[in-house]
């Protein structure tokens, strides 16, 4: 992945000069991974608790609906890990 910043102690900085426009349209991707994330989650929720109240949690929908709800919970974890949410 190329990098559009770099860490300095003062803080973050364009790695490049001219590289503005592309770093901020990685930050509104990031943005709407984040986003997205979040809406994916709360469908999830939703979506199995639904299956719980019809008796169905053993079901193999269910299951994989409780894993990607894991998948996400972990990479949401990890965005948490490194100041991003």
């Amino acid at each position: 992945m190329k990098r559009y910043t770099a860490k300095t102690s003062a803080g973050w900085i364009l790695a490049e000069e001219d590289t503005l426009p592309q770093a901020l349209e990685r930050l509104g991707k990031c943005e709407d991974l984040f986003s997205g994330l979040e809406c994916e989650q709360s469908e999830l929720s939703q979506k199995l608790e639904e299956l719980r109240g019809q008796g169905k949690n053993k079901t193999v929908q269910f299951k994989e609906l409780m894993a990607r709800k894991l998948v996400n919970q972990q990479l949401r974890l990890r965005l948490e890990q490194y100041g991003l949410l």
